[in-house]
């Protein structure tokens, strides 16, 4: 599923970051900052669903309050988590570029990535 980043917003969608998140980095963000300054074409950011990334990650999430979710929150299914996109994320925001229609959203299925990583690390390769 892929929607711009209000669409996103006004279908109630939450979005979430990783509690303790290990790759973010103000050099990248500074420079993506610089780059989305000319930058005219679609971006697209990457979410996960909260529930599961709980599941397949040992990381906690927090939500736009800054609150930890859980597999027990009533609105799960409406959280998404951005994780690899962090930097780009963070410098959308930093630049108010966030809520512009050229900024996309695409809901990624982690559950198949983490399946090809248990298989390479039990020695089984494709």
């Amino acid at each position: 599923m892929m929607m711009t980043f209000n669409q996103l917003r006004e279908g109630g969608f939450i979005v979430c970051l990783p509690q303790h998140p290990k790759n973010i980095d103000n050099g990248v963000i500074n420079r993506l900052r610089g780059i989305l300054k000319c930058y005219r074409g679609n971006i697209v950011i990457h979410a996960h669903d909260a529930l599961c990334w709980l599941k397949s990650q040992k990381e906690s999430i927090v939500d736009d309050n800054g609150d930890i979710v859980t597999g027990l929150d009533c609105d799960i299914d409406r959280k998404l988590v951005i994780a690899g996109d962090i930097n780009l994320y963070f410098a959308l925001k930093d630049e108010g570029m966030l809520c512009n229609d050229n900024v996309f959203v695409e809901t990624c299925n982690i559950t198949v990535g983490n399946w090809q990583k248990q298989l390479k690390q039990s020695g089984y390769e494709e």
